[in-house]
């Protein structure tokens, strides 16, 4: 939305006083009086140049006055989100394909996909996180989403042992997110099995990603049974986010548009109306329109 109008309307009266003052106002009383500074005439001899110049300096000085002011608002934003990525890196991940089709391991399809994901973020803070029999940070919050997807695709099969300790990686996430100032905390949570490692509790990585308003759009990779639907479905519930099967890697790749999708909808939000001010424009015209007047009318009387 753009507009353009005065703050202080009312003002424009004032035109009006001068005008019937230029008529009706007595050959003692011609003078308009600005202190400290000069006198205005507001009857001057038949020249049309300062009789320009009078008008264009009284009409600006009054437009100053109004305070012309343009506004304008924008429809949607780009709200800035954090999001972390945890992929697992356990022993399965690396022995087939999603399904009986697929000729790459579950985790050469989903690394590749991750690093896709995150070139295409925009706006989002991008981190990662991997897990196996413990949970590590493969790369910290970063807006260089070109080096992070790097990382993402040069990560290596087995590079963290061969169970899941996928509480752990998810209390991990809620810590490196507490401290961000996005408007919007998400995390990805992709693995094609059990939590069979880790210290941390259901319950714990639970409580922390609640207390922070994370949401979790959690993802299970491979064929039904293979991971806990049961869980992953239980922390997409309890954090606001998702639960998505993805049994092929067509499926996986759905399900990241569709997160895509869903959080291009929370980023959707009105700007603060914006105000510019415009009265140094006609004041500057204003007052070099005075100026110069006064100059002529100089001139006239030392004739």
């Amino acid at each position: 939305m753009f507009d353009v109008h005065f703050e202080y309307p009312f003002v424009w009266l004032l035109v009006v006083l001068f005008i019937v003052c230029s008529v009706w106002c007595k050959r003692k009383s011609q003078s308009l009086y600005i202190p400290h500074l000069l006198s205005m005439p507001l009857h001057v001899k038949r020249y049309k140049l300062s009789f320009v110049l009078k008008w264009l300096s009284i009409v600006m000085m009054i437009l100053a006055l109004s305070s012309p002011i343009t506004q304008y608002q924008s429809n949607s934003v780009k709200l800035s989100h954090a999001v972390m990525l945890l992929m697992d890196v356990s022993e399965s991940m690396s022995r087939a394909g999603i399904d009986a089709r697929s000729s790459k391991s579950k985790f050469n399809t989903s690394k590749e996909l991750a690093a896709s994901f995150i070139e295409q973020r925009e706006n989002d803070n991008v981190g990662v996180i991997v897990f196996g029999d413990f949970a590590y940070v493969a790369t910290p919050l970063t807006f260089d989403h070109q080096s992070a997807s790097s990382i993402v695709q040069n990560l290596n099969e087995g590079i963290a042992g061969t169970r899941t300790a996928m509480y752990d990686a998810l209390f991990l996430a809620t810590r490196l997110l507490q401290k961000n100032s996005a408007k919007e905390k998400v995390v990805i949570l992709l693995t094609d099995g059990f939590n069979t490692a880790g210290k941390i509790t259901l319950e714990a990585a639970l409580r922390a990603v609640e207390s922070e308003k994370i949401k979790v759009y959690a993802i299970g990779i491979g064929r039904s049974g293979e991971y806990d639907e049961t869980i992953l479905s239980l922390i997409a519930l309890k954090s606001g986010g998702a639960f998505f099967r993805a049994s092929s890697e067509q499926m996986l790749v759905e399900v990241y548009q569709k997160i895509d999708a869903m959080q291009k909808s929370l980023q959707k939000s009105e700007t603060p109306m914006r105000t510019n001010y415009l009265y140094m424009y006609p004041l500057l015209v204003g007052i070099l329109a005075l100026f110069w007047y006064v100059w002529i009318r100089v001139r006239e009387e030392s004739l």
